[in-house]
């Protein structure tokens, strides 16, 4: 039986009751109405306990899985230092250039990224010529692909300089 037929069972079983207005006197068995719905509540009660027994395991499986997933994270992170190290050593190895290892190609890619080495003329200068897209508001600070725009359109930022470097990958 589900929990919600039992609860309309002890409400079907409670509303049969019946009883002389003018005395108060019960006039059907109470004791077989008693004795069902003592049957009733301790089915309910079976029924909750299980469901609380689910939440339980549930909550203990939530949780471990919490800490798998913590204890999987901080080898993954272990795991990405130890390729930047190994990656390094390959760099320096290999120094620039394109290197066949039969198993797999060490090649270089020619990078760019802004460098901005006084953030706060930037941003006056940005802010002075209306380039109001090359900075962010909250904590002014240079928005690097915008500038990088500028610069290499021809126009000088000052506190910032387009750095050319190279990017070492593996495949």
């Amino acid at each position: 039986m589900h929990l919600y037929e039992i609860n309309t069972e002890i409400l079907r079983l409670t509303d049969q009751i019946d009883f002389d207005p003018e005395t108060g006197e019960i006039l059907c068995d109470i004791e077989e109405l008693e004795t069902q719905i003592k049957a009733l509540q301790m089915e309910k009660k079976s029924i909750l306990t299980w469901l609380a027994k689910l939440v339980l395991n549930i909550r203990s499986e939530s949780s471990a899985l919490k800490a798998e997933e913590s204890r999987l994270k901080a080898r993954c992170e272990r795991l990405d230092k130890k390729e930047e190290r190994i990656m390094r050593i390959l760099d320096r190895e290999c120094a620039g250039e394109k290197t066949d290892l039969d198993v797999a190609t060490v090649s270089y890619r020619k990078t760019s990224h802004v460098e901005v080495s006084d953030a706060v003329k930037a941003v006056r200068w940005l802010k002075r010529n209306k380039l109001l897209n090359c900075f962010r508001v909250p904590a002014p600070e240079v928005a690097k692909a915008e500038v990088k725009k500028l610069i290499n359109a021809g126009t000088k930022v000052p506190g910032c300089a387009v750095v050319d470097d190279y990017s070492c990958s593996l495949k």
